[in-house]
């Protein structure tokens, strides 16, 4: 329901305008003719009313967001989705949104979004004032039902790509609670924009900071209101968030400028000042023609300079007084180095695919200055050439790392302006295709919503983590497919084309699918049997359900009673997914098994950067015997042909996973297995119906073993975990007793 006062006017960008239709922003994802966008000459934001926003989750939020660029033009949009949550995932399921344009002016545009959320009315109003960087939220929940107790509620801000500057003190937490932070913002950014999101509320985060929620308890007929921001600025200079800051807060504040140069006393032409608070990164300034200016709330700090690819400056401690301007130069930055490595397999003296990462040295905190993990060349197989800061250095070469190979440590010394070359030999343990076995990493993103990596990327990194197929499942998309088989075809890599069906309720992957097949249900309102229906319809021969257990997984909701549909037994796999608990799912595909039922696992990585999270982390063995087309692969996973690995390998020697193992009384029978990890093993456990059957203590990188299985009708399967307490997981061997007659 649309109520508005809305003139699609010709008017200033200066001035603020509401547009109803498909957005006018690059890339956008606002595309029904209800939608509204709302502009001023600082940036433009989309609502989605008829669009269905990523995820499945609930019309009426943010799902585009551009800043405007120098020359006038908007970019392409910046973000997956922006919205309030009520509990801890989308305030689907919903009946209802209404939408009403509260103002309309050239001096500011305000809209209200009206939805439920079970007995609970929840309002959001967005507000955007000419000349101003930032769009006001403020939501309001009534609860009209009986009381609820610890909610997480509040605003989420998801990037489309980019980078992620976490609450600071946060960096490394996935979730958190927040307790007296040095500020209350989460930005993505890049090189030429970022957004902050400014939630004063916040007492807990959530997926890296994205998500920032405050727990409360909501009693009957009791409302709660949450207020923040999205500001959006036009390059990854962050000063004007700590200004935004200072103002919202009424801080006492002072200045810090100065110039940053090199050793040489060349000027650095676009140099950041860090600031760090309590030895927490704080904040960056980007100055202009060696120069920078910055306002600092009033009190003490630490801060460095650096520059793209220039080693860091001496850090220097400061304390900023309140209206005082005070002038700090550097001149004492490196210019950068080049490294260009080359990578072989010590045994077989072939080129590898590698992955290199800065084990020790100069780790840049701006990402778009420099990275900290590198790949070889897709064309160039085993050489890669990166830039980095001047300095001491370990970098870590890994080729398959804790499945093939162990990664070696290389020494390097970076010097300004000249090329470091060098050399670095993996010990490759076992070749798994050689045995008909073949990996791949069955959860992995691109540059799809909050993914950030290139197809050629994703291909880098997966033949780098020693994989044998690619493999990418984006959210409700198919655009990268083409492009990932291409570069597969061109290194003879067979590729498995995937898509994440991203529900609110439950998200699937289905496998193989056509290259150029396109999504035709709406996962926001579409029930499990359309989903599954029009899974098949693009040829998938498997239907995987991904963590299953999340508060959104689908065994979650079944158990909820909130996945539209209920249980469909046509799902072929269950996921082990290495970014959450997956014990649930373990303990359940074994439930299932005693059944008699063959719902086999799957596993992946969830990788959406490759550059800051593992691909590859885990991943399935899938037996083909040579090598597979994609139909191939996924019919051996259909098959149970195949086991979850963090690291061990497993050979089976007489009974394959998946198969059916004959047994007559008193005829005892066994089953062996080649194990191997490069970590060196550790244990071995037969499982069974009943739980564990024989358990054996492991030593060394090699071992072989026989279990004599269990004279009945059931399954057995291995659990391998080595020293690194990694496990792998195979899926089972069926037992059947028959008459002696059947053999």
């Amino acid at each position: 329901m649309l109520a508005s006062g809305l003139a699609v006017t010709a008017q200033s960008h200066a001035a603020v305008s509401i547009t109803q239709g498909k957005t006018i922003i690059p890339a956008g994802n606002a595309t029904s003719d209800q939608d509204l966008t709302v502009r001023n000459n600082k940036l433009a934001f989309s609502l989605a009313v008829g669009s269905a926003p990523p995820w499945g989750v609930a019309r009426g939020c943010i799902v585009d967001i551009a800043n405007v660029k120098k020359d006038g033009s908007l970019s392409n949009d910046r973000v997956a989705f922006a919205d309030f949550i009520p509990n801890n995932w989308s305030s689907w399921p919903n009946t209802y949104q209404n939408v009403e344009i509260i103002k309309d002016s050239k001096d500011e545009a305000i809209v209200k979004i009206t939805r439920d959320f079970g007995k609970m009315v929840i309002s959001t109003v967005y507000s955007l004032a000419s000349e101003s960087d930032l769009i006001h939220v403020k939501t309001t929940m009534t609860n009209e039902g009986e009381a609820v107790a610890d909610l997480l509620s509040g605003y989420t801000l998801w990037p489309d790509g980019g980078y992620k500057f976490a609450v600071p003190g946060y960096a490394d937490k996935d979730e958190a609670l927040v307790e007296n932070p040095i500020a209350d913002r989460f930005v993505g950014y890049g090189a030429d924009w970022a957004i902050a999101l400014h939630a004063p509320y916040m007492t807990e985060l959530k997926y890296k900071s994205r998500d920032l929620y405050a727990k409360h308890t909501l009693k009957k007929s009791q409302s709660m209101s949450f207020e923040g921001d999205y500001q959006v600025l036009a390059s990854g200079d962050l000063s004007p968030v700590v200004k935004a800051e200072i103002e919202r807060k009424n801080l006492q504040a002072g200045t810090l400028t100065g110039s940053v140069k090199t050793k040489n006393g060349k000027s650095v032409d676009q140099p950041a000042v860090v600031v760090l608070k309590d030895d927490v990164p704080y904040i960056w300034v980007i100055g202009e023609n060696g120069q920078y200016n910055l306002d600092l709330p009033v009190g003490d700090y630490q801060v460095y300079a650096a520059g793209k690819g220039y080693s860091d400056s001496t850090k220097h401690d400061i304390s900023i007084k309140k209206n005082e301007s005070q002038t700090l130069s550097f001149a004492d930055l490196l210019a950068p180095g080049k490294v260009n490595i080359k990578v072989t397999d010590a045994q077989k003296k072939s080129a590898l695919d590698a992955k290199i990462q800065i084990e020790k040295g100069n780790k840049p905190l701006i990402e778009f200055f420099g990275a900290k993990t590198f790949f070889t060349e897709l064309d160039s197989v085993g050489q890669a050439t990166f830039t980095l800061a001047p300095g001491d250095y370990q970098l870590k070469v890994s080729s398959g790392d804790d499945f093939l190979a162990k990664p070696v440590l290389l020494d390097a010394s970076i010097v300004p302006n000249k090329t470091t070359n060098l050399a670095g030999e993996i010990p490759v343990s076992t070749y798994p295709t050689q045995q008909g076995w073949y990996a791949g990493d069955l959860h992995h993103h691109a540059d799809v919503l909050e993914g950030s990596t290139s197809p050629e990327y994703l291909v880098r990194s997966q033949l780098a983590a020693g994989l044998s197929v690619t493999f990418v499942s984006d959210h409700d998309s198919t655009k990268n497919n083409a492009a990932i088989k291409a570069l597969s075809d061109k290194r003879g890599v067979p590729f498995i084309p995937s898509i994440e069906i991203s529900a609110s309720w439950g998200h699937f992957n289905a496998y193989p699918i056509e290259i150029g097949a396109q999504l035709s249900v709406d996962p926001g309102v579409d029930d499990i049997h359309s989903i599954l229906k029009d899974a098949r319809r693009m040829g998938a021969t498997v239907v995987a359900s991904n963590h299953p257990y999340i508060p959104y997984g689908y065994l979650s909701s079944l158990a909820k009673n909130t996945a539209p549909g209920g249980f469909d037994s046509s799902i072929d796999l269950i996921e082990i997914n290495s970014a959450v608990d997956y014990k649930k799912a373990v303990e359940k595909a074994r439930q299932l098994w005693s059944e008699g039922l063959p719902y086999y696992y799957t596993a992946g990585s969830d990788t959406h950067d490759v550059w800051n999270q593992t691909t590859g982390l885990n991943r399935m063995f899938v037996y083909t015997g040579s090598k597979p087309n994609a139909e191939a692969f996924a019919q051996a996973m259909k098959n149970g042909r195949s086991y979850a690995s963090f690291g061990p390998i497993i050979y089976p020697q007489n009974v394959m996973f998946g198969d059916t193992l004959k047994l007559a009384e008193n005829q005892p029978q066994s089953i062996s297995f080649d194990l191997l990890s490069v970590n060196g093993l550790k244990s071995v456990q037969l499982i069974g119906n009943d739980g564990v059957i024989s358990e054996r203590t492991l030593s060394g990188e090699k071992a072989s073993v026989v279990f004599d299985v269990p004279q009945k009708s059931g399954w057995v399967s291995l659990v391998v975990e080595d020293n690194q307490e990694h496990k792998a997981f195979s899926n089972p061997i069926w037992l059947k007793m028959v008459d002696k007659t059947q053999f």
